[in-house]
């Protein structure tokens, strides 16, 4: 990981095995693993986010950019300003993908994984450093993927951490391993494919609930995480297709 943040060129090899069109959502993953650790998500990182589901949007990021750089500016936090520039480059990255004139620097990608990893260091969490290199390197493990199973990618990230941060049956966010869930990913992804709606995804992790793991359950809590599930999956296919 030392490499990682100390050498540009690693950066942008790994910057690199991101498919273009893939690259927002990439960078937004990885800006994402930091939300549980804030106290507040900035209101500008969550309208980067929202620019970020919808390519039709990503022309906005160059005005996103400068909300996030007037957040540095006015930042007093050396650490918090690692997350802030960690932002800016993904703003730039996003708007540069919309094809738009006047791009940023072409090299604003290549300093995403040394910022990430550099600001995970200040929050002291082994698991959460973990989860950061997994999502900078999902491309270095899996290289050559054409669009189609590159979005696939990330939409099965996307249901992990939703599995993750809004389900979590067993109450077990933050202090274990992030993997807890992610078998159960496919399967639900499967059953979006099929058109499944939320009551079914709904019962399915009521089942998982019940079933596998011995719990009472929920199924008005499995409803919430179905809705959640359903809509990355319209945001993401939007985004592949347009």
């Amino acid at each position: 990981m030392e490499k990682i943040k100390n050498d540009i060129n690693t950066g942008q090899q790994i910057f690199d095995n991101v498919p273009n069109i893939i690259q927002p959502d990439w960078a937004g993953l990885v800006l994402s693993r930091f939300d549980q650790f804030l106290e507040k998500v900035p209101d500008e990182i969550i309208e980067l986010y929202e620019i970020i589901d919808d390519s039709e949007r990503w022309r906005d990021a160059h005005k996103q950019f400068s909300k996030i750089r007037n957040l540095t500016l006015k930042n007093n936090n050396p650490q918090f300003e690692i997350y802030l520039l960690l932002a800016e480059c993904i703003a730039k990255i996003t708007y540069n993908s919309s094809g738009l004139p006047a791009p940023f620097d072409s090299d604003s990608g290549f300093y995403i994984p040394s910022l990430a990893l550099k600001f995970s260091d200040t929050l002291s969490n082994k698991y959460l450093n973990e989860e950061v290199k997994a999502t900078i390197l999902i491309f270095n493990k899996n290289k050559e993927v054409n669009n189609k199973l590159a979005k696939d990618l990330i939409i099965h990230k996307k249901i992990d951490d939703i599995l993750w941060n809004d389900w979590d049956p067993i109450g077990i966010n933050g202090s274990s391993p992030r993997d807890e869930y992610s078998v159960y990913v496919a399967g639900l992804f499967k059953l979006k494919k099929e058109n499944a709606d939320r009551m079914k995804i709904g019962k399915r992790l009521l089942e998982l609930e019940t079933n596998s793991m011995g719990m009472n359950g929920n199924l008005d809590n499995c409803l919430i995480v179905a809705d959640k599930i359903l809509n990355v999956l319209k945001l993401e296919f939007k985004t592949l297709y347009n």
